[in-house]
Formats: C-alpha cells, structure tokens, sequence
C-alpha cells in the first residue's frame, strides 16, 4: 500500500519545493553533495541540505571558496570534520567538472520579449545561482579559448546532457557517446569499504582509554590526569577483480576495465585479473596513470579476449594458483560475467563456494541483470547465484556510480 506524502505545514518547504524555487541545476547537484557528504560520515541531514540548496542562490557560485565556507557553515559541526569536507568537496565539485550545473540554453522559436530589452530591474546578467563554479580547468578553458563567451556548448557537456548520457545503456550508445561515457568512468571516485583494525589511535571520541597517553599528559603538568581516548584505525579493504572478456562481454569488459582502474588509482591495494579461455593477471598494466594506454597493454597481452568462456576453470586458477598470494579474508572480490560458461556448472559451484569462503565479501557484476524479468537461469549463473552476496545490474554509468555507493555500505567506524 502506497504511503501518502505528508502535505508541508506552516511556512515550511520540502526538499523538492526548494530545489525548483532555487537554481535548478545548482540545487540538484547540491542534493547530490549532500549525499556524498553522508557517505563519508558527516552531519548531513536534511535541513542541513536545504539550508545549503538556499545558501547558493545568495554566494557567488564563480568563486569556490564562497561555496566551500557555505557548505562548511551547515555540514561541518567539529573542527576535526573539517580535513573530510575539504576532501569530499574537491572530489565532488572541483575534480569532477561534469558535476557542476551547465543549465542547456533555452531554443524557442519565438521569444516571449525584445532579448535586447533589458528584464525588470535593469540587469541583463543572469543570476548568479544560474552561472557555474569557476574551476582551475575552467579558467585554463577560458584563457585558451577568446571566443568560449560565443561558444555553443555540446549536448555532452550540458548537465542535462551528462545525466542523460549516465543512464543510457553503453549498446545503446552512438561512438561519440562511448567516448563521453569512458571520460566519466574514468572521472569516478568510488567510496571505497574500509575495515577495522588491530591498531589504535587517539581519538577524542573514542571508547577506551589511553593510558599511556594519559600518563605522558599528566607527567607534563605535575602529576594531574586528563582523561586520554583512543579507537581503532581503519584501512581501505583490498579489491580483487576478475573480469570477463569473452565475445559476449566485450564491449561491457572494457568500460568495467575503466572502473577497476579508477578503483586502482585510489589508496587501495587492488588486484586485477581477466578470464576468456583462461585467466590472466592485469594488476601491472592497471597500475599506468593513463587509462587508454592501460586498456592498450592489456590487450596486448592477452590472447583469448572476445572468445570463448571457460568460468570455472578460470575460478579454479585463480583459487588454486593466486588466492594465497593476493586474497585475503577482508578483501571484496568483483566479478564481472554475464555467467555464460561452456564448462561444467558443478566445477562453477564448487569454485564460487570456496571463493565465497576466502573472500569478505563477492559482488556480482551481470549487464543482463540490468534488464527487466531477468532471471540467472544459464547453468553457470544458476550455479554461482548462491554464493554472491550482491548481485548488480552493470548497463549504464550510473549503474557503476551506484556500485560505488554499494560499496561504501561495508564500511565500519
């Protein structure tokens, strides 16, 4: 039974009524930034969002650090959250241009007034909610371009045109827009799950106590105690990936290629391996700064890519030959498969079993899963669904985004 929506009471708005009264492409992509913030544990909640969404229809939006001290007035409560902030704000507006608001110019056949005419108020300047952050690479743009004020912009560039190019499904994409859709893979920066360790360090918030540090303290001010805390430290969990790149993945292989090599740019250790016919290691070819020229060695150096399936032999491989080497308990294993397999479905089961033992976490990425009335009825997939704990959907950009915030769940404080 469907629930009804509360109706606002009072002078009050909701989240939704103030996205359309403020900017909206800058209110949408400040929704969004409250959900990063969130993400990455900070005081986020929804009064706070709405007090940001109002905040940027009265700072300059052409000069970040405006927008930074606004953020920090409502998201940040301590002073200690405030490294987290900063990180989390360059990552979501500052190295991610595709995320600031580029409204897409109005195209109407017949204007409702004289442009020439200046609007009520004598300003012909549009407000400033409307006009993008300025960024180190926008302002390189401009001084490289002295036309860019008379320059249309592409439909790819547009922030409506980027949100459309992230839900299309890559086979149904023009050769332009795989191009587009490859540049944002590699622009993401997943949440990566971290783990608790033996380790501690001091923390104010922490649950117990510090002796030693308390003892250093009260040596330095005659013998008085203050209470010292400390808490586990926290490590990035290690990701081991085996992608599949058959004949029947090919296309979907290289762009889950791309995420694992966003995966492996960031501070986690990360190990990549690749299946047709047989299973081969990648990890060093992943770890070059490009990603075209990545993809290009790892081409060059496997034989079987666009052939057949051989799924359990090359679960039995890795399990046999590199699981004590690069997997450990804490780890998440990603496999990338549309479960085709020409072998026997016993030797995936008994494979997948044992995985699913050694590993933390299996998460299943399937382009079919993303397709309404699927069901993994192949006898491989049939096989291996037991064992995954996540079983994901993998068609769109967004769908890869989303794995990202997937895997930010397992994340423990």
């Amino acid at each position: 039974m469907a629930s009804r929506r509360p109706e606002p009471d009072g002078g009050a708005q909701t989240a939704a009524g103030v996205v359309e009264a403020a900017a909206g492409g800058a209110a949408a992509a400040a929704v969004r930034f409250a959900a990063e913030l969130r993400a990455a544990g900070l005081h986020a909640n929804l009064d706070a969002a709405i007090g940001f969404v109002r905040a940027l229809t009265l700072v300059d939006l052409a000069d970040s650090s405006d927008v930074r001290d606004a953020g920090a007035a409502f998201f940040v409560d301590r002073p200690e959250d405030r490294p987290r902030f900063d990180d989390a704000f360059d990552r979501f507006w500052l190295r991610d241009r595709r995320r600031l608001p580029l409204p897409e110019r109005a195209q109407s056949a017949e204007p409702e007034h004289d442009a020439t005419r200046p609007p009520p108020g004598g300003h012909q300047e549009s407000p400033v909610a409307d006009r993008p952050m300025a960024t180190d690479d926008t302002m390189r743009d401009a001084g490289a371009d002295a036309d860019v004020g008379e320059t249309e912009p592409r439909a790819s560039e547009t922030y409506s045109g980027v949100e459309r190019l992230r839900a299309k499904a890559f086979e149904d994409m023009s050769a332009d827009e795989l191009v587009d859709a490859g540049r944002l893979i590699d622009e993401l920066r997943p949440h990566i799950p971290r783990r608790r360790t033996r380790r501690y360090r001091l923390h104010p918030r922490g649950r117990v106590p510090a002796p030693r540090a308390m003892l250093r303290r009260s040596l330095a001010v005659g013998g008085e105690v203050d209470w010292s805390w400390r808490r586990r430290r926290t490590r990035p969990r290690a990701i081991v990936a085996v992608c599949d790149i058959s004949g029947s993945m090919e296309q979907h292989a290289r762009f889950a290629l791309r995420f694992v090599h966003a995966l492996t740019r960031l501070d986690v250790r990360t190990e990549s391996f690749v299946f047709g016919t047989r299973l081969t290691r990648i990890t060093p070819h992943l770890r070059r700064r490009e990603t075209d020229a990545a993809l290009r060695a790892i081409a060059a150096s496997v034989a079987d890519w666009s052939g057949g399936t051989q799924l359990g032999r090359a679960l039995h491989d890795f399990n046999r030959q590199w699981a004590r080497r690069v997997l450990k308990s804490s780890a998440i294993v990603l496999i990338v498969s549309d479960g085709w397999d020409r072998g026997d479905p016993r030797l995936v089961a008994d494979e997948i079993a044992l995985l699913h033992r050694r590993c933390y976490r299996l998460v299943w990425l399937n382009p079919l899963a993303a397709t309404a009335g699927y069901q993994p009825r192949t006898a491989g997939m049939a096989a291996a669904y037991p064992f995954v704990d996540d079983f994901v959907g993998f068609r769109s950009v967004d769908s890869l985004a989303r794995l990202g915030e997937l895997l930010a769940l397992g994340t423990e404080r």
